[in-house]
């Protein structure tokens, strides 16, 4: 009797064992078989803003444990459609789609749609269609324009503005566009000499100032749309000897080459807008979607404010920490919750 109570009790561990031992090995199979969150991230192209863009998307995935593949259509729309075809293929969990074409991101919404995969449109004018954004972060672009005008006809009343710009058609720029020469022509205030596309590119924007001050037109005023051009623009000035005699500057992003410019005076105005925050608040819109599944407004508005050389210390940096990505973090808690 006692033979087989000792006999079963040997059999009842060494059961025990293999039970331990299975849910060990499933526990450790469960942890490595947790999916790890992935974004994609694509990029429009080189600019500097984009980089920085970049940079903070990916700071606050590191502090949320999400994987993120970042790709670069470097301006060519149909690079831009086989980096979403990549993505899809990949199945990530959700896409970040930074764009420079309307009817791009209407096409891969469309596609995104079709395939389950979240999209969020960033700083991207989508086209009317089918086609269906998470949201679209935004700055106010159209808001922009108007507060330029207003700035021609308060700083600068009677003078004429030389206007070098983005890439038009893409949906920032035209609506910037938009509120420029709409407020400009119900201010009556100013004159817009010319309106001269230089797509982002600082050789371009010199080469259109280079070839403005040998046209012989008249103007006091050039407004540059962004500060890599604004920067280029500057040094045709300066070669000219025209640099705030009699021809000033305006422009806007505040990037920290841009806010130097500002403080030295070669640089009148500037609207900052920070492409480290733009990052960091896509990337949280898109976190609270897909993994805490909470629902978003259609245009998430990001703030902006003019910066001269007596507040300069006050414009949003470009580069983004901790406790910028804390702020971000507290803002969505106050508009989606916790």
């Amino acid at each position: 009797m006692k033979k087989k109570l000792f006999l079963w009790s040997v059999f009842a561990f060494l059961v025990l064992c293999v039970a331990v031992s299975v849910f060990a090995a499933g526990s450790k199979e469960g942890a490595k078989g947790v999916k790890k969150v992935v974004f994609g991230y694509v990029m429009p192209g080189p600019d500097p803003w984009y980089g920085y863009a970049r940079d903070g998307f990916l700071l606050a995935a590191k502090k949320r444990g999400v994987k993120v593949i970042v790709v670069n259509s470097n301006y060519d729309q149909q690079k831009e459609q086989a980096n979403i075809d990549d993505l899809i293929t990949q199945k990530v969990d959700g896409i970040d789609l930074f764009s420079f074409n309307p009817d791009g991101v209407q096409i891969a919404a469309q596609k995104c749609n079709k395939a389950g995969i979240p999209i969020l449109g960033e700083m991207s004018h989508i086209a009317p269609g089918p086609g269906k954004v998470i949201t679209d972060v935004e700055f106010d672009w159209r808001r922009m324009g108007v507060m330029k005008a207003k700035y021609y006809a308060e700083k600068h009343p009677g003078e004429k503005v030389l206007v070098i710009t983005g890439i038009i058609g893409q949906g920032p720029i035209d609506l910037l566009l938009d509120g420029l020469k709409t407020t400009v022509k119900e201010l009556g205030k100013n004159e817009i000499v010319s309106i001269q596309p230089a797509d982002y590119n600082r050789e371009k924007a010199m080469n259109i100032m280079e070839n403005m001050l040998q046209s012989g037109k008249k103007f006091t005023l050039v407004d540059v749309h962004n500060e890599d051009m604004a920067l280029g623009v500057v040094q045709v000035l300066k070669d000219a000897g025209k640099l705030n005699n009699p021809i000033h500057l305006i422009t806007n992003n505040g990037m920290p080459e841009g806010l130097e410019a500002v403080k030295k005076g070669d640089i009148e105005a500037t609207i900052s807008t920070s492409p480290g925050v733009e990052g960091l608040v896509c990337f949280e819109a898109l976190y609270r979607y897909v993994v805490m599944h909470k629902k978003l407004p259609p245009k998430i508005m990001i703030p902006m404010k003019w910066i001269n050389k007596n507040n300069v210390n006050t414009a949003v940096s470009w580069v983004v920490d901790e406790k910028a990505y804390e702020k971000v973090v507290k803002m969505f808690d106050d508009m989606v919750g916790k």
